[in-house]
C-alpha cells in the first residue's frame, strides 16, 4: 500500500509490482505439488481407487480459487483428499471414487464465484 509513504520514502525506493499465479502456473503447482501432498497426508496410497479429473481440477482453480496465491487450493484440495479417504473408510470396498463437477459440492460444498 503506496499511499500511507510518505513521497520522500518513496522517491528512494523501487518499486517492485508482484502479480499472481497465472491459471496455467497454478494447474502446474496443483499437479506437482499440492496433490501429491494432500494425497499423501491423507493416507491415500495407489491401491485405493479414487480419481480427479482435471476436467474438475480447472473447475476448482477456476470457480473456487481466483485468489492470486495457492492457499486456498492447497485447502480445497486437502479436504477432497480427506473426505475421498473417509468414503473409502466408510464403506470398506472397492468403490471407484470419482470427483466431478457434479459431486464437488458433496466434497467442498458451493462455488464461490
Amino acid at each position: 500500500m503506496l499511499d500511507t509513504l510518505h513521497p520522500a520514502v518513496l522517491d528512494r525506493m523501487e518499486i517492485i509490482e508482484v502479480g499472481g499465479y497465472t491459471f496455467d502456473e497454478k494447474k502446474h503447482i496443483l499437479e506437482n505439488y499440492l496433490l501429491p501432498e494432500a494425497i499423501s497426508k491423507a493416507g491415500l496410497t495407489a491401491e485405493h481407487q479414487f480419481e480427479i479429473p482435471q476436467k474438475t481440477k480447472d473447475y476448482i482453480i477456476e470457480y473456487y480459487c481466483r485468489e492470486p496465491g495457492v492457499r486456498s487450493l492447497k485447502k480445497y484440495i486437502q479436504k477432497i483428499c480427506e473426505k475421498i479417504a473417509f468414503k473409502i473408510v466408510e464403506t470398506s470396498n472397492s468403490q471407484r471414487i470419482v470427483v466431478t463437477e457434479d459431486n464437488l459440492e458433496d466434497f467442498i460444498g458451493t462455488a464461490i464465484f
